[in-house]
């Protein structure tokens, strides 16, 4: 396990407890080093989120223990998709959206790729007041605006090209459709919209909030409030 599937660091999993099981010969896959699986559960050292893995390997015992040797296979059965937190500024129904859209990327990247385009598209009509022909068109215009920053620009612009627009037209014309997709696409639509939330949601309030500080303290000192406010 590279990440840890609630805050995305980087760990080295080390295991509380484990249950070892030897495998039935006719479970038994073609590598005839695979002869046991176990259960093995532990917790991240950096937000203490339980995992749970299936694993497996060389089944071995002796008179101590049983215990896997080798691990061959390893899978996390529990959380069974990466937990993306969203912050609380941002708004429904692109909450509920993105949710659903982590939610479901492990099972189905294409519909969770489709939610997060019909989501972006909601975004860049709702919010920036963009209406154009097509995702691509909007987008086109959105990469225009004045005031994005360059990496924002950037990330977004990128969407038509992990996407393959031009081989997929139904990604820019019929948002919501559940159809193919390239390799990282869901993953980077989800990348994008966190960053967006960033810009359009979170960030103001934050500045919204300073301000309030820097007033209050301006007022402490009998300065008039800060311009624009």
């Amino acid at each position: 396990m590279d990440k840890c599937p609630y805050c995305s660091k980087a760990i080295h999993f080390e295991e509380s407890d484990n249950a070892v099981f030897k495998l039935d010969e006719s479970e038994k896959p073609f590598d005839s080093l695979t002869d046991g699986f176990d259960i093995a559960t532990g917790f991240c050292p950096s937000c203490n989120g339980l995992l749970v893995l299936y694993r497996q390997g060389t089944y071995k015992h002796d008179k101590y223990d049983t215990y896997l040797s080798e691990i061959h296979k390893e899978e996390i059965i529990f959380p069974k998709y990466f937990v993306r937190n969203i912050p609380t500024e941002v708004p429904e129904p692109y909450k509920t959206d993105f949710k659903e859209a982590a939610a479901v990327i492990s099972l189905s990247p294409k519909a969770s790729a489709a939610v997060s385009r019909r989501s972006l598209q909601n975004l860049l009509r709702d919010h920036f007041n963009i209406k154009g022909s097509s995702l691509a068109a909007e987008i086109n215009d959105f990469i225009n605006l004045s005031g994005i920053p360059s990496y924002l620009v950037e990330a977004v612009d990128a969407i038509r090209n992990v996407g393959n627009f031009a081989a997929h037209p139904l990604k820019d014309t019929s948002t919501g459709e559940i159809i193919d997709v390239e390799n990282g696409e869901a993953e980077w639509l989800l990348d994008v919209l966190e960053s967006l939330f960033d810009f359009a949601f979170v960030q103001p309030k934050t500045l919204e909030k300073q301000k309030k500080q820097l007033n209050e303290k301006l007022k402490k000192l009998g300065k008039p409030p800060m311009k624009g406010t």
